[in-house]
């Protein structure tokens, strides 16, 4: 059985910065310039991918235009129709109209997106099965400390304008990674007629939590026309807060066989410990972006833009873990009152005695984000057909966690009813106490102290020169060609200790501490009867750590950084592309585009490891890995318009995706010993725990084939079906191995390893409308319809260590083979609404070798996701909004099966916290 690990939660989010960009990226067919003064006038396009197109409504993209339901389909159909790219978008022409609580959120009903959700909002993006994105602002690239990429749930609502899903990559854009691109669009003063004041003001609710927070933002933007040419300038400051609470009820994947001493019914099959734990926590985001153009003429336009944005994270997370073993010498749990799954050998129910004593922590971490992006340049256009123009941005992002846990372990081991599938409730796990006080601060010994304190940064400067001829000629309408340049400065450090004091016997009251029952979880579900406990305050322990510290025996202040834990990178890229745009006409009508990006990478990396070998840790010793290599990435597409209704398109793309800076690192990190393993370092259930990366790492490639069919039967009427293809090389995993170990029985040592090639092919069905009928009484044709389903059939070759038990091909972790979006909609002048529903099929979210030395892959169950929007509009220029995300807040099942013939124990149950947001927006 492994110790219980603190579970960190250090997700950084956030991306940041201020100053000035504006800018374009090239489209296929430029959009015509209006008049100066008009409103949602566009800049020239540069066909560099550094800026990206800024217009209300780019030509190549399947936009969903959120001012109103209705017009967002039609919006979304003229779009999609003229793409020559693979493209998805959400664009809120008015402030603060994207239809979700977060950005991220409104990602999910995009045809091919999946999302997770955590912490009261929706997180990690993957398109078409997979994460290996890269993210853009403005379409310039952007990130997170030593990350390659943002969490776009950092971006508050109200300060963007668009969200563009790239599914293929055309050469002139950022080379995106084998998922695609997405790219975040901040308003610019252009899109306005003159003075816009608009902004949101929300109160957000978290269910289990049961508190409420204040969101908003304010935008002021203006222009003006000068002796000088026009003038625009924005400024947008947007807040975000939420407090959350995550409960989840969990047993251990390692399954122990009942013994003849343990019961009177040997041979059936148990996890060897169970838990409550709490992920609990506030999370706060200052935002602040702004825009300057200049347009001293019809043909040249100056623009600067930045971006300023922070993640602030206290999370005072906490666990209750109770064994099911007991590692003295001779001794075992005892079962009595068995009850067996039926039709099974598998424990359903028992007492259990003679077990170790419980055991958690409550930890406290502080996470502080701050990122800065500032990017400016020109757009010539002054000879006929020629589109001139250049970018530069700097960005420079940090990242600091600094956590201290109080560990704890009860004073005695109470007898436990413990249920391992509940029939009752939402079933899986649960258990409770006899004759224990759980809620006496003397049944708690202050087990040990755990501290870390993690810094990462990042910086980076970038440059572009693009240029575009539209030409008139019959066949080559358009030539487009540009160079970029990047130099990416990476590096992050960590300190971690560990103190176990157990043996001095120090209870809670013992401690300068303040104390409380934990934040009872699980509102609404019966299983689980233990709910709250004793626990430190967030305040009291980080107010009194080094009171703490000097109790353990260890310095003050925070743990020191480990040269272990340290790497140093450099980066630089130097890109060139070429491509053409053509159109011809043989009966049907066919365009698209011809290109090649050619992008020559230098990665530079040092840290420090010690060598393992024979069993034996050696001395600390400098590393260093460089590496260069030089991708080629062509592309090809093409439209066919069958009649003015049906079209096609195809495309052929070759993308790749970077390994992080963290999986290149060379170091070696081994994790401080704690808990049983510092008590009873033989017990077969001790392990030492290592990381470390892999500098030997190749990119992952992968080579991309799609097709779309699609119908326009009405002005909000569509069918599409598309289908594509990934051939992908050089899927990275993170490998655990099993090594002997001096001290601690054995060495689990987890590294990145890239697996052999994969596939990911699927098909994706959409289809929209509104009751757009002759006959209906004007009420009825309010209601609308949107539906769209993605199969994925991925699969990959396992690194070496997990192909010797899982050959061949293996499901891709964190894919779904099912996807399906339901949107009912209704909309009047006054008022409108929406009810959606978003599903996702079971999924692997990874493979181990636990236990028995097999490779298995942990399972995510079925999982649907139910929300729903209100609108009502008094008055004009002001709109009081209702939404309710997570309705139906089922629990998120995960299961591990524990031998080939399938049979899984529920591993967790995880609850999402249901949201709830009633808000105002005006438009002045």
């Amino acid at each position: 059985m492994s110790v219980p690990k603190i579970k960190l939660l250090a997700t950084a989010s956030a991306l940041a910065s201020l100053g000035f960009a504006a800018a374009a990226a090239a489209q296929q067919t430029p959009a015509p310039q209006q008049p100066a003064g008009t409103a949602q006038t566009p800049a020239p396009a540069p066909v560099g991918s550094d800026a990206a197109s800024m217009t209300a409504t780019a030509p190549d993209s399947d936009v969903i235009v959120v001012t109103g339901f209705r017009r967002s389909l039609e919006s979304a159909q003229e779009m999609k129709r003229s793409a020559p790219q693979i493209l998805d978008a959400i664009v809120a022409e008015d402030i603060g109209k994207l239809p979700d609580i977060t950005v991220s959120q409104s990602l999910a009903r995009v045809t091919g997106v999946q999302v997770t959700r955590a912490s009261g909002e929706a997180a990690g993006v993957q398109v078409r099965g997979l994460p290996d994105l890269s993210t853009t602002y403005n379409g310039r690239e952007i990130f997170t400390a030593e990350g390659r990429a943002v969490a776009l749930q950092d971006f508050p609502a109200g300060a963007v304008s668009a969200l563009e899903v790239f599914k293929s990559n055309t050469a002139e854009r950022i080379e995106g990674g084998i998922a695609g691109q997405i790219n975040v669009r901040s308003f610019r003063p252009f899109d306005f007629d003159g003075l816009k004041i608009a902004g949101t003001l929300n109160g957000i609710h978290t269910d289990e939590r049961q508190e409420l927070d204040w969101n908003g933002n304010l935008l002021v933007s203006n222009r003006w026309d000068t002796g000088i040419g026009e003038i625009g300038a924005l400024v947008n400051v947007a807040y975000t807060r939420i407090r959350f609470l995550d409960p989840a009820r969990e047993q251990s994947a390692l399954i122990q066989t009942a013994t003849d001493e343990q019961t009177d019914q040997p041979g059936f099959v148990y996890p060897d410990s169970q838990g409550i734990y709490y992920g609990s926590g506030k999370r706060w985001r200052p935002s602040v972006n702004a825009a300057i153009q200049w347009r001293p003429s019809d043909v040249l336009e100056f623009y600067v833009d930045g971006l300023f944005q922070g993640y602030r994270g206290r999370d005072d997370n906490r666990f209750l873990n109770a064994p099911i073993f007991n590692p003295a010498e001779g001794e075992s749990p005892i079962f009595t009152d068995v009850v067996l799954k039926e039709g099974t050998n598998q424990l359903q129910s028992a007492t259990i005695s003679n077990a170790y004593r419980p055991e958690g922590f409550q930890s406290t971490l502080v996470a502080n984000t701050d990122t800065y992006q500032i990017g400016g340049g020109a757009i010539w256009t002054g000879m006929d057909g020629l589109t001139v123009s250049s970018d530069l941005s700097y960005t420079d992002s940090t990242f600091s966690t600094q956590t201290t846990n109080v560990d704890f372990g009860y004073t005695s081991s109470p007898v436990r009813d413990a249920v391992f599938d509940s029939p009752n409730g939402d079933g899986g796990p649960a258990f409770s106490f006899r004759d224990f006080d759980i809620y006496d601060p003397e049944n708690y010994i202050f087990r040990g102290l755990f501290d870390q304190n993690r810094e990462g940064s990042g910086k980076q400067w970038a440059g572009t020169l693009d240029v575009e001829y539209e030409t008139d000629w019959s066949f080559l309408t358009t030539l487009q060609a540009g160079i970029r340049y990047s130099d990416r400065d990476a590096q992050t450090r960590l300190g971690t200790r560990y103190q176990y004091i157990e043996g001095l016997g120090i209870t809670y009251p013992e401690l300068p501490l303040v104390y409380q029952l934990t934040s009872p979880g699980f509102r609404h579900d019966d299983v689980q009867r233990i709910r709250g406990w004793v626990a430190p305050t967030f305040d009291s322990i980080v107010e009194n750590a080094d009171a703490l510290r000097e109790i353990a025996g260890v310095d003050a202040g925070q743990a020191p950084y480990d040269p272990l834990n340290a790497f140093v990178a450099n980066e630089k890229s130097y890109t060139a592309y070429g491509q053409v745009g053509y159109a011809f006409d043989i009966g049907i009508p066919i365009d698209g585009q011809i290109g090649v990006r050619a992008v020559k990478t230098e990665t530079a990396i040092s840290g420090n490891s010690r060598e393992f070998a024979d069993g034996e840790i050696g001395e600390i010793v400098p590393v260093t890995a460089d590496r260069d290599y030089t991708d080629v990435l062509p592309n090809v597409s093409a439209r066919v318009e069958f009649t003015p209704e049906v079209q096609l398109r195809l495309a052929y793309t070759e993308t790749r995706t970077r390994p992080g800076f963290g999986q290149l690192n060379p170091s070696t990190i081994y994790d401080p010993i704690s808990g049983l393993c510092q008590e009873a370092p033989d017990s077969p259930n001790c392990f030492r725990s290592a990381s470390g990366g892999n500098p030997d790492l190749r990119p992952l490639e992968s080579k991309n084939y799609d097709a779309s069919l699609e119908w326009y039967f009405s002005r909000t009427g569509s069918l599409t079906g598309a289908v594509f293809n990934r051939d992908v090389d050089g899927f990275i995993s993170n490998v655990l191995f099993t090594l002997p170990d001096p001290d601690y029985n054995e060495l689990r040592l987890t590294i990145p390893q890239n697996g052999g090639s994969g596939r990911i092919r699927g098909a994706e069905v959409a289809f929209t409308s509104f009751l757009d009928f002759e006959g209906l009484p004007e009420w009825a044709q309010g209601f609308g319809f949107q539906a769209n389903y993605t199969y994925i059939d991925a699969s990959q070759e396992l690194p070496e260590g997990l192909a010797a038990t899982l050959p061949g091909q293996q499901p891709i972790p964190g894919v779904s083979e099912h996807n399906y979006n339901l949107v009912g909609l209704y909309e009047r002048p006054e008022f409108s609404a929406r009810l959606a529903y978003n599903f996702r099929s079971k999924f692997t979210t990874g493979y181990g070798i636990i236990g028995d030395g097999q490779a298995r892959g942990e399972m995510q169950d079925d999982y649907g996701i139910l929300d729903f929007s209100m609108n009502v509009t008094p008055v004009e220029g002001m709109t009081v909004n209702f939404n309710v995300s997570n309705l139906l807040a089922t629990p998120v099942e995960i299961y591990r099966p524990y031998n080939d013939a399938g049979d899984a124990f529920p591993v967790r149950r995880r609850y999402l916290d249901r949201v709830f947001s009633l808000g105002v927006r005006f438009d002045l």
